[in-house]
Order: C-alpha cells, then structure tokens, then sequence
C-alpha cells in the first residue's frame, strides 16, 4: 500500500469513528483496530497502541458509567443509578432499526426511564422523582462528550503513529 493511500486511509476511518460515537456505534473500537493495524503493517512501537487501547477502555468505562452517576448527583438512590445503566443500554437496542440518530436518542430516553423506574421502586411510589430522569441524561451526555473527546486524542495519537512521531528514529 502507497504511503499517500494510507494516510487517506486512516484520515478516513479516523473521521468514521468521530461520526459513529454520538450515534452510540463503536468508533472508538474502530480507532483501535486502525492504531493496530498502523502498528503492525508500519512496524512502529506497540507501547503507542497500548496507549489508544487504555484509552478507549477508560472512554468506554466512562461513557457506561456515566448516565448512573448524573442519577446519584442529582439526588438519585442506587436503584435510580443502576435503572439509568440498564435503561441507556435498553435503549440504544431499541432504537437500532432507527436510522442515523435512533440509538442516540433512545439511550437518552431509556436512561432517563431508567433512572426514573429505579427511583420510583426505591421510594415504593409512583410519583416520578423527574429531577433524577434528567441528572441521568445530563450524565449520560457528559460521558458520550468526554469519549468523543478520548476520541480526538486516539485520532491523534494514530496520526502520530501513522508519521512515525513516537518511533526512536522520528519521522519516516
């Protein structure tokens, strides 16, 4: 492959996954599989993959993490928290036969269903406690902006590897 075809190449999958990460499709996975693939095929040093690979894992933890502590900050209970985890999750499936923007929404909408549900077994009544619904989705945006920003660094970093920034030599 021409130098000129890979640097197309990664510029491409590197704005792919930037474009997948709001929709809720693992672009930060993409991210990774491109680093390894410029680790491998180019030979640069494996400690700049093991790098994109951390990275991605902790924008993972938090992204999943993130819609459970908006609850809790906002008054929630623990069963408020864990409604919002499961609600996020129960809707990016659900809104998958939605095209472009159906995840999305639908995970927004299911941590806050989530979060409320939860709440509202914890206090053992139906009135909904509507402030933690909406410190769930404030969470649940806060962790898809702070992935999408690991995702600017991994975008980056394989620049980076891609140019050979980080090998003994410099640049290649």
């Amino acid at each position: 492959m021409s130098w000129t075809l890979g640097l197309v190449a990664i510029v491409l999958v590197q704005l792919a996954a930037l474009c997948m990460i709001p929709l809720g499709l693992p672009g930060t996975w993409l991210q990774v599989l491109a680093a390894g693939i410029v680790t491998w095929s180019m030979d640069r040093p494996l400690w700049g993959f093991v790098i994109v690979l951390a990275l991605a894992v902790a924008a993972e933890i938090a992204e999943t993490l993130s819609g459970q502590w908006g609850a809790r900050r906002f008054g929630g209970s623990r069963r408020a928290a864990w409604g919002a985890l499961i609600g996020g999750f129960a809707g990016l499936f659900v809104g998958t036969p939605l095209p472009v923007v159906g995840s999305l929404v639908m995970s927004f909408v299911g941590t806050f269903a989530g979060a409320l549900a939860g709440e509202m077994v914890e206090r053992g009544r139906l009135a909904p406690e509507l402030r933690v619904g909406v410190g769930a989705m404030i969470g649940r945006a806060l962790g898809i902006g702070m992935k999408l920003g690991t995702a600017f660094v991994i975008a980056v970093l394989s620049f980076g590897s891609f140019f050979g920034w980080f090998s003994r030599g410099g640049s290649s």
